[in-house]
C-alpha cells in the first residue's frame, strides 16, 4: 500500500528542486528519485532538475487511491492490509471520547487485535450483525 501525499502541499505558482521536495513533502530523496522514474516529469532536462508545483500536486494525487467505505461489521486489519469480519463475530466495545467509542476484535487470519473508531451516533449501524461481548461507558 502507497503512503497517500497531501497533493495541496506543493504551491502551484512555484518551482521546487528535488531537495525542496523532501522538505515540503516530509521524504527523503530516494522516494523524490522514485517519483521522477513513475513520471513525475520536471521542467526540463537540465540539473538540477525543477518541479513545478502544479506539475507535482497533480502527479501525486493521481497517484492517491481513493477510499473506500468499509461496509457494516468489518474492521480494517494493519496487517492484512484488508477489511475483515471479526473473528466469531464478537467485539468489545470501548469508550474513547465523549463522542467516540472504538470497537475492538480480533483478526480471524492472523490473530492480531483489531479496532474501528466511530461516533456513537453511528455505532449500530457500523456495528452491522456483530455481537457485543463487553460494551465500557
Amino acid at each position: 500500500m502507497t503512503k497517500r501525499y497531501d497533493p495541496r502541499r506543493a504551491k502551484a505558482h512555484l518551482t521546487y528542486t528535488a531537495g525542496e521536495l523532501c522538505i515540503v513533502f516530509g521524504v527523503g530523496i530516494g522516494s523524490i528519485r522514485k517519483w521522477h522514474k513513475d513520471g513525475l516529469a520536471p521542467i526540463d532536462r537540465a540539473r538540477p532538475f525543477l518541479y513545478a508545483g502544479s506539475e507535482v500536486a497533480s502527479f501525486l494525487a493521481a497517484r492517491n487511491k481513493p477510499r473506500e467505505p468499509m461496509s457494516p461489521g468489518h474492521i480494517y486489519c494493519v496487517a492484512c492490509k484488508a477489511p475483515v469480519f471479526p473473528a466469531d463475530g464478537v467485539v468489545d466495545i470501548v469508550a474513547r471520547t465523549p463522542t467516540s467509542k472504538d470497537i475492538r476484535g480480533s483478526c480471524p487470519t492472523c490473530g492480531r487485535r483489531i479496532f474501528r473508531r466511530v461516533r456513537i451516533s453511528e455505532l449500530a449501524a457500523k456495528l452491522g450483525n456483530l455481537r457485543v461481548r463487553n460494551e465500557d461507558v
